[in-house]
């Protein structure tokens, strides 16, 4: 059910997206509350950090929930952050001990399947950045080779409270275990780690985006954002994280399947980084053509789809897509689209560029952007965490870039007279 209103902004400039979260953290005067299935050692990663011990050393309670799978092989490094008297570090659906995951794989893999794949940025309780974005240099527009577009809403207002509990949820639940409990200690002091990220810091080189230090820099960020948010009702939709004990549920897919069959629908708009629709989803957005829906979607081609295993299993469902009446758009990988995309990631645009957005906006008044891939993984197996908020303005413009993108940087994928697959540039 909806909150009462809150106030909400699309996050999808790279360098706002890095900014927003360096600010929020400088000027954090509480809680730090960071939940993530990605935060990698690179340049993103290790400023980021730096934020988070910054905030501890200024009093403020950082708290980092982070999936285990995708943090094997550092432990070291976060049991210095951890060694911070401000800051406690938990792990989710951990592997247990060192040099033996591979074996733990082997027989405990149903259990271990299972990862967190929520993204929430929390704040004090008062501010929150939810979407796609993992933290690492791919999601912020400043790798070399290879960068994701991606998508966040920064929240203020009660939906935040929500965030919060939703986080307190998993903090709280058996699936995630302390990280002291895995590793009781460092070698490294959390004072001689701050030491080595302000050396690094200052040694920093060729990064494109600002990093002042001045508070009256990270203020003008953040009221320049808040001035920017539209007041709206909203609802917060997660997995619970008993899901990854295997339990037989699938609520945020049912959350989502209630919101698309709640009333007759006249527009769709789906951009998924890796759309799989199973056989029950195709049908039902077939149906929903058949009544008069548009149903239009946007994801990776062969050529940007950084998991190919997932772009075989969507194209297995593209043919009938086609023939139940959906627009399918396929992202390019040419010159035009990479100069397009290098404006929104401030980039030089010579990367690879892939999708890695999920969102969906239902009639030009509902817009949902979460950490929610439209594919078994996320209905089954992995938790997610995403907004569903109602207004019209945030949806016209979700529906602009939408609409946007499909013409500069994608192709229209139709089928010919033979029943053979096209893809048209426009």
């Amino acid at each position: 059910q909806n909150v009462e209103n809150s106030h909400f902004c699309l996050v999808a400039d790279s360098e706002e997206a890095f900014v927003l979260r360096a600010a929020t953290a400088r000027l954090a005067q509480r809680t730090l509350d960071l939940q993530y299935y990605v935060w990698e050692d690179d340049r993103i990663g290790k400023l980021l950090v730096y934020r988070a011990l910054e905030a501890a050393r200024r009093g403020v309670k950082v708290r980092l929930l982070l999936d285990h799978a995708n943090q094997l092989g550092r432990d070291v490094k976060w049991a210095a952050l951890n060694a911070h008297p401000n800051v406690e570090i938990r792990l989710f659906n951990p592997f247990r001990g060192r040099y033996k995951h591979f074996i733990q794989w082997l027989y405990h893999a149903p259990r271990l399947n299972h990862r967190m794949h929520n993204k929430a940025w929390i704040v004090d309780g008062e501010r929150a950045i939810v979407g796609g974005r993992n933290l690492s240099e791919h999601y912020f527009g400043v790798h070399p080779e290879a960068n994701f577009r991606d998508l966040d809403i920064y929240a203020r207002g009660p939906i935040v409270a929500e965030t919060r509990a939703a986080f307190d949820a998993y903090w709280d639940s058996d699936v995630c275990v302390r990280l002291r409990s895995l590793r009781r200690r460092s070698r490294v002091h959390a004072d001689r780690l701050w030491q080595q990220l302000v050396l690094w810091r200052k040694s920093l080189d060729g990064f494109p985006y600002r990093y002042e230090q001045d508070v009256a820099h990270f203020e003008d960020v953040l009221g320049a954002a808040d001035r920017r948010q539209i007041q709206a009702p909203a609802a917060l939709l997660f997995d619970p994280p008993d899901k990854a004990k295997g339990a037989t549920q699938r609520l945020m897919g049912d959350q989502l399947g209630r919101l698309l069959g709640q009333r007759s629908l006249n527009e769709i708009l789906i951009e998924a980084s890796y759309f799989i629709p199973g056989d029950e989803f195709t049908a039902a957005l077939a149906d929903m053509h058949r009544n008069g829906c548009r149903v239009a979607l946007l994801t990776n081609s062969l050529a940007t789809n950084d998991v190919i295993a997932a772009h075989a299993a969507y194209a297995r469902y593209r043919p009938a897509l086609l023939r139940g009446g959906v627009e399918v758009h396929e992202l390019q990988a040419n010159a035009r689209a990479r100069r397009h995309h290098a404006r929104l990631l401030r980039g030089r645009g010579r990367s690879k560029s892939s999708l890695h957005t999920k969102a969906m906006v239902l009639d030009r008044k509902e817009l949902f952007v979460g950490s929610f891939n439209f594919d078994p993984r996320s209905v089954h197996i992995n938790t997610e965490l995403g907004f569903v908020i109602e207004s019209p303005e945030l949806t016209q413009m979700m529906e602009g870039h939408f609409e946007e993108q499909a013409r500069i940087t994608a192709y229209e994928v139709v089928l010919d007279g033979s029943d053979d697959l096209q893809w048209i540039e426009r």
